[in-house]
């Protein structure tokens, strides 16, 4: 499984720099434990930000269940490469199965990525409020929080520029976690994220291959 997830990721890695430009803005940490927080612009953030950390470092994406597994191939390729932790967001309360997994997977020293929006915005230089499931995980974990800006990938097409802005990690300290605590943090953690959002200006010219947009 793990010479596979490595191979999926590889692999994910030399078709994006086929088909995109990518970027990355500051140094990504090569080992975990870290929780990597980001917002969510469209189907290419996740297998991005998968891809661009050290295939050395096992990587897990908190990912919405019915969005991500709803279709068979979708589930049989996540399943496969054992990346994908599901997350029921439509469940009245915290999906405890997941919450536990993915404090599982930080304490196994592993890179977990979380889109703490809840939501995909497809839409530039967005940024919804975080519920604070975010400052919940953190505080339980005591993993750093690494924020990241992921700027392109709302509209894709061939030669788009992808690009990753690496915040600083924040320093968690492992503690009980209280509803003011976690509320409290993942505010913090929001205003890191929104702080690296770069000024956006969408490219003019030609946008050959516009149907990568709605690929998955």
């Amino acid at each position: 499984m793990v010479l596979w997830s490595r191979l999926s990721r590889l692999l994910v890695r030399a078709i994006f720099r086929a088909l995109f430009r990518v970027r990355i803005d500051g140094q990504l940490p090569r080992s975990g434990p870290l929780l990597v927080v980001a917002n969510h612009q469209g189907w290419a953030d996740g297998f991005l930000l998968a891809a661009a950390f050290s295939l050395h470092a096992p990587v897990r994406l908190i990912a919405d269940r019915d969005g991500t597994l709803g279709v068979w191939w979708h589930r049989v390729l996540v399943n496969s490469v054992g990346l994908v932790i599901p997350i029921d967001r439509k469940a009245a309360g915290a999906d405890r199965v997941a919450l536990a997994a993915t404090i599982d997977a930080l304490r196994r020293d592993e890179i977990v990525v979380i889109f703490a929006e809840g939501q995909v915005s497809r839409a530039e230089a967005s940024l919804a409020p975080f519920a604070r499931g975010v400052g919940y995980l953190a505080l339980r974990s005591g993993a750093p929080v690494l924020p990241i800006w992921i700027a392109g990938t709302a509209e894709l097409y061939l030669r788009r520029e992808l690009r990753l802005v690496v915040g600083r990690a924040r320093a968690v300290s492992e503690t009980h976690a209280t509803k003011d605590a976690t509320v409290a943090l993942a505010r913090a953690i929001h205003d890191d994220l929104a702080a690296l959002a770069p000024a956006w200006i969408e490219p003019a010219g030609p946008k050959p291959l516009r149907w990568l947009t709605n690929l998955f």
